[in-house]
Parts: structure tokens; C-alpha cells; sequence
């Protein structure tokens, strides 16, 4: 799909990475629909000329709405709080949400999807490195009291793949990592947390997977460019070690606690990015670059 002059329709366009994806998808000449619960919450996506239409994951009617007319959805709106651990709310917004957004994608007669999921979505990711595509996912007999977001992302990944095949969507997945940048209320505001004190901890031996906002929104728009991506789910993310990332956001922010007390952490985890790289063209920011944007006025 040529992006320039299409009319792409995005969930959670106010949030964190929908605007990074608001912005990436204007960048190559898409026009803009933005399906959100709350239209006016952001009045500069109204100023870049985005249309905005009311609807909210659970009025499956009102997202039919959203998406006439549209030339490709993309499914990003989620819930994400690192301290919500309610069942409930996770499978009415994730899950649920996920069905009632594929449903009206269909009814509303598009047939483009990207769906963002997340590398929470694989079993048993503790320690594992090169974890690909392939990788085995969590299901609903996973579930447990600490892990309702990591569930239900991978049930609702598993519920757009389905409604994709029930109704001949062209659907292809995205999974990235802990995402930063700005606007970013979750990863990003602990790392300005654990900088803003005199004294600070530095986990040794800690090795995170981590992607910049914006390398997220050009994946989903590579993703809608290369008719190859149908079907397929891609990795996003880049591996980083705690000590790094301090250092770089030192940098950037140029906060840095005047002691860093040294906390033996031995954790690795590393994402396999090979197939976005190969398949999509994509390729990550680097550290220094998106830690600079994220940290700019």
C-alpha cells in the first residue's frame, strides 16, 4: 500500500504511541482518522489535521462508524498499567476490545489491519535470548495474579488472527518490546525516577529489550507498505544493558545521581528483531538518538 493520499484510521491515537504513530503515518502522506474514546484530549492531533471520531472499544457500532471510509485500521489502543493487575479490566479493554475492533474492521468493509501486540505475549521470556516470531504464547491457562497484561495481550493477539481467517482480514501483527519516548507514562517515567535522586541504584549484569516509540510507529507503517507483512508477526526491539541506558539518558537528560550504587541484577533478555530487519526494512534508532528525542523540550 503507497501511504501518501490513503486514509488510515488508528485506535488510541491520543496515547503514547498512537501519537508517535499519528505522526510517523503523516509523515508519508496518509491522511489521519484517529478512534478514540476521548476526541478533544489532545487538541494538537486536531491542529496537524487529523480527523477524530467518538468511539470507545466496547461499542462495537460506534467503531464500525470510525472506520468507514478508511483505507487500513490500526489496532493499537490497549490497556497498560504496570501496577493494574485486574483480570476484568484487562479482558474487557485488551481482549474484548480487540474482538469488538476486528468486528467492526469487517462490517465497516476494510479489509487492512495491523494489530500491535507485544513481546509479553511469548511463554516463559526470564532470562531467554533470541526469542523469535516462533516462540510459544501465553493462553488463558497461563493466567495468574501477576500477569493479567501479558495474558490478555496474548489472547487478544490470538483473537485478531482469528477474526482475521473468519473474515478474509489482511491482518499482520506487531510485538515490541518496553517501548520509550516521549509522552511515555510507564517505562520512561521510572527511568526519570531512578535519575532524579542524588543517589540512585545501578543494576549490574541487567540486559533489557527495549525500542524507541517512533521505531514502533515505522514498523506499523512499513508493515502497511509491504504486502508481504500479511499474515506474519514481527519483533521490535533492540537488547540494551541497564548500565547503558543510564549512561545515555545521563546524557540526554543530563540528570544523573551524584551516587550510583552498584546492585547485582543478572538478568538477560534478548528479542530477535531479524524478520522486522529482513522482511520489513526496519531498522532501530539508535540508543543515543531516541534517548535525545525523548528527552528534548
Amino acid at each position: 500500500m503507497e501511504l501518501n493520499g490513503k486514509t488510515i484510521a488508528v485506535t488510541g491515537a491520543t496515547g503514547f504511541l498512537g501519537r508517535h504513530i499519528v505522526d510517523c503515518l503523516l509523515s508519508r502522506g496518509a491522511r489521519v482518522v484517529g478512534v478514540v474514546r476521548t476526541p478533544d484530549r489532545v487538541p494538537e492531533l486536531l491542529e496537524l489535521g487529523v480527523e477524530m471520531r467518538k468511539a470507545d472499544l466496547a461499542d462495537r457500532a460506534a467503531l464500525t462508524r470510525g472506520f468507514e471510509g478508511v483505507d487500513a485500521v490500526v489496532s493499537n489502543a490497549a490497556l497498560l498499567q504496570l501496577t493494574n493487575r485486574d483480570w476484568a479490566e484487562h479482558l474487557r479493554t485488551n481482549v474484548e476490545g480487540t474482538r469488538n475492533v476486528m468486528a467492526a474492521v469487517a462490517a465497516a468493509g476494510c479489509e487492512r489491519v495491523v494489530h500491535v501486540s507485544s513481546i509479553a505475549v511469548y511463554k516463559g521470556r526470564s532470562g531467554q535470548t533470541g526469542i523469535t516470531e516462533d516462540h510459544p504464547r501465553l493462553t488463558l491457562e497461563d493466567r495468574g495474579f501477576f500477569n493479567s497484561y501479558q495474558v490478555s495481550k496474548a489472547v487478544s493477539e490470538s483473537e485478531a488472527w482469528a477474526s482475521a481467517a473468519e473474515n478474509g482480514l489482511a491482518l499482520s501483527c506487531v510485538r515490541p518490546s518496553a517501548i520509550y519516548g516521549k509522552h511515555d507514562q510507564n517505562f520512561t517515567r521510572i527511568l526519570k525516577r531512578l535519575t532524579r535522586w542524588p543517589i540512585s541504584v545501578l543494576p549490574m549484569g541487567m540486559t533489557v529489550p527495549l525500542v524507541y516509540a517512533g521505531d514502533v510507529a515505522q514498523a506499523i507503517a512499513l508493515c502497511l507498505e509491504r504486502p508481504t507483512s500479511v499474515g506474519r508477526s514481527y519483533n521490535t526491539s533492540s537488547s540494551v544493558s541497564a548500565r547503558t541506558l543510564l549512561d545515555e539518558w545521563a546524557v540526554a537528560s543530563g540528570s544523573r545521581p551524584a551516587v550510583r550504587v552498584p546492585v547485582p541484577v543478572p538478568y538477560r533478555q534478548v528479542v530477535d528483531s531479524a524478520r522486522a530487519m529482513e522482511e520489513l526494512g526496519w531498522r532501530p534508532t539508535s540508543l543515543e538518538d531516541g534517548l535525545r528525542k525523548t528527552a528534548a523540550p
